[in-house]
This record gives structure tokens, sequence and C-alpha cells, in this order.
């Protein structure tokens, strides 16, 4: 196993370096090509969805229908800034009937002669005709929903929920109205209390956060040279297979994705519990050696101190990543529009609960659980053991750790810090615990903002 450890060092160098020459091919070719408006586009609407959850909000709290008309007016004019103009004049039609403000009909009549996203002009004026007629003609409450079903798709799961308020109230089924706007307020209700839990969390935990690292910076703990001094300076580079392992499935998941959708399998899930699992199968084989590796011990002190550990650690990086967010937001003109987060990606393409609770359960649970284990308790504790340097290894893992996240500029230096903190912490405790913890606590507040704007 020893001999075969070299192995895995030169495919770990293999891999990081296609994943970093990729990043770097990626960045070029984004800052050459044209400027798009196709991400910030889709961080509008994830504001116009925020903001039209937000009227209903404020229309479930009972705050007054001037404060409820104030915030629908900021909607109608962010519309224009995030969709195309067939889109958004549909987007404010629904509005409009839905909220009983303003002549859907009336938004409707130029429907057919504006630009569309994706629709040819044919398309588009067969489409805006149909809309015309569900907003035109009569209709009675039981002719809601086969018309609700032969009308295109919606923008989004709220814009469809606006569609069917808006045509029960054509339809004059009050009753109707009423209960889907009290569970959408309802619902909107939640998730403005969630986002504001959310911030109020971060906010608290940042002013910690600073003191914490005043502490820490006056303090300053020494650590030992290596996690194992007595030891060789090679003796935990087996443990690089199964970070290797991780990376390989993981780089070919949409390979094997591609291939087994053609018989009808999607194989995403499975494939990502794959690079969950196997990892951690090799790992957890490895207690059985006789020597160093077979006494690695993953989890150390007491519980109460561990959790304790991962909520000082976690309130240490939020001012970090409070100035860097700012930092990204000033350099924001300068920077392509074609930035990515997955988590986004995968947020915006949600519409169910279940899906959500997928989405929470990977961000917030298996992948904190597997890449603490193969960053810090793998890369991170191998480069340690062989440099003898912990802070430099801590940067170098928590940089290799923000490769593999494609989020461009805007979140590599973040990711970059978060990985470092995540190193150290786990340098002063001697457990991945609370480097979970700290993970999950991450991941799972960034979902929850996202289900707050767009769940």
């Amino acid at each position: 196993m020893r001999d075969s450890a070299r192995y895995a060092w030169w495919l770990l160098i293999f891999l990081f370096s296609l994943l970093i020459l990729g990043n770097i091919a990626l960045f070029w070719k984004l800052f050459r090509a044209p400027e798009t408006q196709e991400l910030s586009a889709s961080n509008v609407r994830m504001g116009v969805e925020f903001q039209a959850r937000y009227a209903l909000a404020l229309e479930q709290f009972g705050l007054g229908q001037a404060t409820t008309r104030m915030a629908l007016d900021a909607v109608f004019k962010s519309l224009d800034e995030a969709f195309a103009p067939y889109e958004a004049t549909l987007y404010r039609a629904m509005l409009e009937g839905a909220f009983g403000v303003g002549d859907p009909q009336k938004t409707l009549q130029t429907l057919p002669d504006l630009p569309s996203e994706s629709l040819t002009p044919t398309q588009r004026r067969w489409q805006a005709m149909r809309w015309q007629e569900a907003f035109s003609r009569p209709l009675k409450p039981e002719q809601v929903p086969p018309l609700l079903s032969a009308l295109p798709d919606a923008p989004s799961a709220l814009t469809s929920k606006l569609l069917e308020m808006a045509l029960y109230r054509r339809a004059g089924d009050e009753a109707k109205v009423n209960a889907l706007r009290e569970s959408l307020g309802r619902a909107a209700g939640w998730a403005v209390i969630t986002l504001g839990a959310v911030f109020g969390t971060v906010g608290c935990a940042g002013i910690g956060g600073v003191l914490i690292i005043l502490f820490y910076l006056t303090r300053l703990p020494k650590l030992p040279a290596r996690p194992a001094p007595n030891e060789s300076p090679f003796v935990y580079d087996p443990l690089l297979w199964a970070l290797a392992i991780f990376l390989l499935v993981m780089l070919n998941a949409s390979a094997l994705d591609y291939v087994l959708r053609d018989f009808s399998v999607d194989a995403s899930n499975a494939i990502y519990l794959l690079a969950v699992l196997l990892p951690l199968m090799y790992l957890a084989s490895l207690q059985r050696e006789r020597d160093a590796l077979g006494q690695i011990r993953w989890f150390e002190g007491a519980w109460w101190k561990q959790f304790g550990a991962g909520l000082a650690g976690y309130a240490a990086y939020v001012p970090f990543l409070g100035a860097l967010l700012l930092l990204t937001l000033l350099l924001a003109p300068a920077l392509p529009a074609e930035q990515t987060n997955p988590l986004g990606e995968r947020a915006a393409g949600s519409r169910t609960t279940l899906q959500w609770l997928w989405i929470f359960t990977q961000a917030a649970v298996l992948a904190p659980i597997i890449e603490e284990f193969v960053f810090r308790g793998v890369l991170f504790k191998v480069l340690w053991q062989r440099t003898g340097r912990v802070w430099l290894s801590a940067f170098v893992s928590g940089y290799l750790f923000a490769v593999i996240h494609p989020q461009f500029l805007g979140g590599i230096f973040p990711i970059t810090v978060l990985g470092a903190i995540l190193a150290l912490v786990y340098a002063h405790t001697r457990s991945l615990l609370p480097c979970i913890l700290i993970h999950a606590l991450h991941n799972g507040l960034i979902t929850l903002m996202l289900w707050s704007a767009m769940g």
C-alpha cells in the first residue's frame, strides 16, 4: 500500500492540474467572450421572485394595501431587468390578475409583437393568442383546471400559482382565490421569517467572529510541527487514495450520467452517493492496519468541546466571508457575467419540497461529511505531515478545496479561506466533527437563503 502511494500523488497532481488549467481556460474564455447578461439576469430573477413573495407576506401579515402595493411596484420595476419584454409582460399580467391591480387584458395587448428569450416569432404569436384568450374570455370556476393544463408553462412555480389565482379571480371564485392567497402568503411569510433568521444568525456570528479572531491572534496557540511527529513524513500518504477516488467519481459524473440516461436512468444522485461512500469505505478499511494508519482517530475530545469549536470556527469565518463578498461586489463590474454557482443552479430548477430536501441533504449533510474527510482528514493531514508547516498546508489544501467548486472569481477566494480555516480548526482540535459542523452551517444557511428567495 505504501509503495502505491506515489501513484496516488501523481494521479492527484494530474487531476488537480486538469481542474486548475480548466478553470484558467474558462476564466480566459469568459473574459475574452462578448459580455452577456445570463447570470446577472438570473440573479435579478431571484430578486423578482423574492419581491413577489415579500408582497404576499406583507399581505399575509396584514400590513395594509399601500405597503403591499409598494412591494408590487418594486417587482414591476425589476421585471424588465430580469426578463425579455415578452416574458416580463406575461409575468406582469399574472401579477396584476392575482393581486387585482391594473388591467391584465390591456397589458397583454402588445404581447404578440414583443421579443422573447426562447420563442420563435411563430411560437410567440401562437402562445400570445392563447394567453390573451385566457385573460379575456368568460370563465366559470370548473373551466379553470383544464385551461391551466392547456396553457404553456409559466416561468416558475410561483407564477403558476399566481396564474391560478388570476384565473379563479376572473371566474368569480373568491373562496378559491382566498384559499390560494392564504396558502401562498403563509409560505411567503415563513420564507421572509427564515431569511431574517439567516441574516440575524450570520450577523451575530460575524460580531462574535471578530472577537474570536482578535483573541486567537493575541494568544496564537502553538501547534506541533507535524500531526504525528514520531512517524515518518510519508506515513499518511496512502490516505490520498480516498481523495483520488472521490475526484475520479466526481469528474466522471457527467459522463456516467449521460451514458446511463440512454437507458432512461437518471443516475446523478446515485453517482453522488457513490462518490461519498467509496472514499469512506476505503478509509474505514485502513483501520485494520497495525501501524499509524490503523491508529488514526477522526473524532477526538468531548462532544461539547467539539461543537463549541465548530461554532467558534464558523463565527471566525463570517468576517472574512463578509469582507471577501464586499470585495467581489466592488470587482463585479470588471468580472464576466457568466459566473456559476452549482447550488444556485440546482435550486433554480427545484419546484417540489422533495427536491429542496434532497438539495439540503446534499449541501448540509453529505457534502460536509465526505469533503471534510478527504480534504481535512486526508489532504491537509498528508501535507502537514510532509511539510511540517501547518499554515502553508492549510492554505494549499484550502485552495485545492476551492478548485473543485466551480464558482469563478466570486467564490474561489471565500472558499479558499473557508478551507484554510477548516484546516486550522482541525489542526487545533484533531477532530473532524467541528469541521463538519462549520461546513454544514455554511452550506445549510446558504440553502435556506436560496429557499427563502426561490422555494
